[in-house]
């Protein structure tokens, strides 16, 4: 079984994507180009803020370009219950699905300890406190540069 990276499921997307739009009509593939895309960084940070909306705490972006392959950023941040975890889930989906950004897989959310977000370039991991400590993330890429993001 082969493991499909982030850059490798980009690169097999964006050829796909490719395909799909020299079958679409010209005047429907520009439109859908002069949709702006956010950056990798600015999507991390808004990802950060709309975890912030639901009382999320210790949330912390890090810069994973230099130390990892897989995802450009990590977005941690720490919720105190099961309910809250979702909560802040719920918010980060609504608010970038809103602008049509939708996530590639999310899973953990059936107990909500630990939930990921797959956003290709950016992963966000909504952990409950005792989870954050155990797996100790922030210290595993403790190379990654990190940026706090607070209200």
């Amino acid at each position: 079984m082969v493991k499909i990276t982030a850059k490798k499921r980009r690169s097999a997307s964006s050829a796909s994507s490719k395909a799909s739009q020299e079958a679409r009509p010209r005047a429907a593939r520009s439109k859908a180009q002069a949709r702006p895309q956010p950056n990798s960084q600015n999507l991390a940070r808004e990802i950060a803020n709309l975890a912030l909306t639901k009382k999320a705490f210790d949330v912390v972006v890090m810069d994973m370009r230099e130390v990892s392959s897989a995802t450009d950023f990590f977005v941690l941040a720490s919720a105190a219950t099961d309910i809250q975890a979702k909560a802040v889930v719920r918010a980060i989906d609504d608010g970038l699905r809103a602008r049509g950004i939708k996530p590639y897989h999310v899973e953990g959310l059936e107990n909500a300890r630990w939930v990921l977000m797959d956003y290709v370039d950016v992963v966000a991991h909504v952990m409950q406190p005792r989870v954050r400590d155990y797996y100790g993330l922030e210290h595993l890429w403790s190379d990654a540069p990190r940026e706090e993001i607070k209200d």
